[in-house]
């Protein structure tokens, strides 16, 4: 009985999977959204929301979104391949983007108080080591600038940072991006090893 008052997720799901059109189903798929928003939850429960998109045919997303499909996330050139072009990819980029400057920025009398770990601040993740693993995976091109880089961030994260803050010369070492594996900090080592699950769900993306 402890459970009973959190949200059964999978039973609105299905329950929303039923529904005969995806404008009956929008209310649930609502409900669930501001469910993972208010629990800081909304990677997590990003493949829910999707399983109940997918789930109706690509014409009846007319009656939810207002055309045939919905449409990848606009992204710079710098994004490679399926990462920019595929709507679910660019989605779920988009996502994990917003979920690790959450992690960045959590307040610090909030993170002194979580009882999970992905409500911990984390103090020591800096742009420079996202540009890094984005790089090393292939979701971003090789010769990337940090202007352009923190102009992707910017556009993906809109009003939640000032203009110009993740491009800024000062914001982290970008030296960091040309140092050779052997040559990491411990610190720096774990701290990628971190942030490089945070991109795991974009892989699971592939068709």
């Amino acid at each position: 009985m402890s459970n009973i008052r959190l949200i059964p997720v999978d039973f609105i799901v299905e329950r929303a999977k039923a529904f005969k059109t995806a404008a009956e189903a929008l209310p649930l798929r609502n409900l669930l959204s501001d469910w993972f928003v208010s629990q800081h939850s909304e990677l997590e429960g990003f493949s829910a929301l999707n399983e109940i998109d997918e789930h109706f045919p690509k014409a009846r997303f007319v009656e939810m979104y207002g055309n045939a499909e919905q449409a990848p996330v606009l992204l710079p050139g710098c994004v490679l391949g399926r990462f920019r072009t595929n709507a679910l990819a660019s989605r779920t980029l988009a996502a994990i983007i917003c979920e690790i400057h959450r992690r960045m920025t959590i307040p610090v009398g909030a993170s002194r108080r979580a009882t999970r770990m992905e409500d911990v601040r984390q103090d020591n993740w800096t742009w420079p080591h996202v540009m890094r693993v984005m790089i090393k995976r292939g979701i971003i091109a090789e010769n990337t600038n940090k202007a352009t880089f923190g102009a992707m961030i910017e556009q993906i994260l809109g009003d939640k940072v000032s203009k110009n803050s993740v491009r800024r010369a000062n914001y982290g070492d970008y030296s960091i991006l040309k140092t050779y594996d052997y040559d990491l900090s411990e610190e720096d080592k774990e701290i990628i090893k971190e942030i490089t699950t945070m991109f795991l769900p974009l892989f699971k993306t592939e068709n």
